[in-house]
């Protein structure tokens, strides 16, 4: 995949994502990244793997299913309204034709389950040391109102991990060599999909560096806004393969104290005392929340 033919695709896909309950058209999404829509709709399936129709109602149906599980007491006809059907027929058929199940039997299968993640930069030293984990590997849990961050980012798919994350950052450094450092720290890992309910081939991960307002970046490189607002703030300090758990942990974290993902994507920030060689990893694991009760 050509790097100057990703940019306008990854922009478009955060487009659809940031305007998922709207149903944009191709017309729209092809004029957020100024492209014809024939153009944009042949570089997009090519790329994807799924048209720009299908990509948009793939990703409709996966946040219906989740918000099935996160809000079990919602009835199906106000959750198909909130997702952009019509009625509650129509929103029915067309989650059977996806998963195969009606939207009450989706629910009833279901358990609730929400860990989807899921110039130079500066090394920035976090507050603790690099000591072996403790037996959680979360070295403590906050609530904060994190500001924006303006990010300069590569995006791969496949399933949530070290391999996928290490690809993404050695794109991202081929393509940044001057501005990315050569270890994790100081970058972050984003996280678009829930992977209990998005294929793992599907799901998405980028690899992302800060940068300033006004910082230009290389051709193939897209730009996106993380958004501020309220977030759990996990320090972490673990290794490889505790890494799971610790996602796991900061959601029944979240879950104890009755707050509930937004439909943001989650982010992890790297720290200093990160060491791949040793599979360690010290970063803070960054989910974004809800701060309006459910209609």
């Amino acid at each position: 995949m050509q790097q100057d033919k990703r940019k306008p695709v990854f922009k478009a896909m955060d487009y659809i994502s940031q305007n998922l309950c709207l149903n944009p058209t191709l017309e729209e999404i092809a004029g957020s990244v100024a492209l014809s829509s024939f153009h944009f709709h042949r570089l997009f399936r090519a790329q994807v793997g799924e048209t720009v129709a299908e990509f948009t109602r793939r990703l409709r149906m996966e946040r219906a299913a989740n918000w099935l599980l996160v809000y079990p007491q919602t009835d199906i006809t106000g959750l198909a309204l909130r997702v952009g059907f019509s009625s509650s027929q129509n929103f029915a058929k067309a989650f059977r034709l996806h998963f195969s199940v009606s939207p009450g039997e989706y629910r009833r299968r279901h358990i609730q389950v929400t860990n989807s993640k899921p110039g130079n930069v500066t090394a920035q030293k976090s507050a603790y040391s690099h000591t072996t984990p403790n037996v959680n590997g979360i070295l403590s849990a906050r609530l904060a109102e994190l500001p924006a961050r303006r990010v300069a980012y590569m995006r791969r798919f496949g399933p949530y991990g070290k391999e996928t994350c290490e690809q993404t950052h050695q794109d991202l450094l081929a393509s940044l060599p001057e501005r990315t450092p050569s270890e994790p720290a100081g970058t972050l890992c984003v996280y678009w999909d829930s992977p209990e309910i998005t294929m793992q081939s599907r799901c998405r991960t980028d690899v992302a560096v800060e940068i300033g307002a006004t910082e230009k970046t290389g051709r193939g490189i897209a730009v996106q806004i993380l958004a501020a607002g309220l977030y759990c703030v996990c320090k972490c300090a673990v290794y490889g393969e505790d890494i799971d758990a610790a996602w796991q942990q900061a959601f029944d974290w979240i879950k104890s104290r009755g707050f509930i993902k937004s439909d943001k994507p989650c982010y992890e920030y790297y720290y200093s005392e990160t060491d791949v060689d040793k599979n360690y990893y010290v970063f803070d694991l960054c989910i974004p929340l809800q701060t309006t009760p459910e209609a």
